[in-house]
């Protein structure tokens, strides 16, 4: 009578694969948090030194690890300063996104979360400051904006001809806006930004009064700051 053969059951890794799987789950945990950790003194070295004077031994001290250990995950001042705003910004975006979940309409939602974020800004200048001198957006910001801008546009909220362009409209708004509260020109009219901004995307006039007049949501999650 032939052998049988070994068959795994249904639904069962192998041991060696499982105990791969589960080292591979490690490292990558081990990864982020030693990447959080590096952001987290980050923000405290730029903080104390702006964002031009610290170098590459103030970030390894403030950590406390080895040179090559920081040189796998950042090459160079600019890049970290980069991955910190982006940091910072995902992180209030959290914020934002949690205080926002009642909301379903996505017109309201951009109006809610821009009055959110340029809150942020008025009341925390070393955060606008520094989310004001980078160069890229962080990747939540993305992700949530572009959703909604997509979701206004298929649900008759907005009108307008390429949501690229009205992603880059609405980011380049808020950005001079938070510009021209760092350099003094006056007290911004934030709420007089949001109007234009949704008057942009196609919003209709009514719309844009009645989430004007909106209470904000709080937001129970305390966002990052600098300190």
């Amino acid at each position: 009578m032939p052998a049988r053969k070994a068959t795994a059951r249904p639904g069962k890794q192998p041991v060696a694969r499982r105990a791969a799987d589960h080292r591979t789950r490690v490292a990558r945990q081990r990864r982020e948090r030693t990447r959080e950790r590096i952001l987290e003194s980050a923000l405290h070295v730029f903080a104390a030194k702006g964002p031009v004077a610290p170098v590459i031994d103030d970030f390894i001290s403030a950590t406390g690890i080895a040179r090559g250990t920081f040189y796998n995950y950042y090459r160079s001042t600019a890049e970290l300063f980069d991955a910190t705003a982006r940091w910072l910004e995902d992180d209030l975006i959290v914020s934002i996104v949690q205080a926002m979940a009642p909301l379903t309409d996505p017109g309201l939602r951009v109006a809610t979360g821009l009055r959110l974020w340029l809150l942020k800004a008025r009341s925390d200048r070393a955060w606008c400051a520094f989310i004001f001198r980078s160069r890229y957006r962080g990747a939540l910001v993305e992700k949530e904006l572009m959703r909604d801008l997509r979701a206004g546009l298929r649900g008759g909220q907005f009108s307008f001809d390429s949501i690229p362009l009205a992603r880059d409209f609405v980011v380049g708004a808020t950005l001079e806006g938070m510009g021209r509260l760092l350099g003094r020109r006056g007290r911004p009219d934030f709420d007089g930004l949001v109007v234009m901004i949704l008057r942009g995307l196609g919003m209709r006039e009514a719309a844009i009064r009645a989430a004007l007049a909106r209470p904000l949501p709080a937001m129970r999650r305390p966002s990052r700051t600098l300190g």
